[in-house]
């Protein structure tokens, strides 16, 4: 495994184990949430929109403000929106330098990443079967991208 490989999954890692630390023994509607906020963050890296992924977490964190309170949601996404700001910030948002060739694929696969789709239902009842086609393939897509530099 690559060493910019070993660091995004521990940053995914960390980011789990702040998502899932909470006192209430009920699972949190976000727990794991870091594997859609982490992809995000790098498509917004790669200057891909910013609005609709917005709308749709500032909708979820409204559904469900306690469990986003205690994942510190809020915090994790401004966090991410503001290393995210531009091409160079990508080696920020991975923990780790890539290169060129790897960020080029990065952020090809990354771009057309939404989760404008998501409603509060779909994510409480983990329901895939309303994910449009385009956004399975596209999903797909970004992390056999990212297995590829391993």
């Amino acid at each position: 495994m690559t060493r910019a490989t070993r660091r995004i999954a521990f940053s995914l890692g960390m980011m789990s184990s702040v998502a899932s630390a909470q006192s209430n023994p009920a699972i949190n509607v976000f727990f794991g949430f870091d594997f859609v906020l982490h992809p995000i963050a790098i498509k917004w890296a790669c200057q891909g929109s910013r609005e609709q992924d917005l709308t749709t977490f500032e909708t979820l964190i409204a559904a469900f403000p306690e469990d986003a309170r205690s994942a510190e949601l809020r915090a994790h996404i401004d966090a991410l929106q503001q290393i995210s700001t531009g091409y160079e910030s990508l080696t920020q948002v991975l923990g780790s330098e890539v290169t060129n060739q790897q960020a080029e694929q990065l952020c090809a696969a990354a771009r057309p990443l939404s989760v404008a789709w998501v409603t509060p239902e779909q994510l409480v009842n983990d329901d895939e079967d309303g994910v449009p086609t385009e956004q399975r393939a596209a999903w797909a897509e970004f992390w056999k991208v990212v297995e590829s530099f391993q």
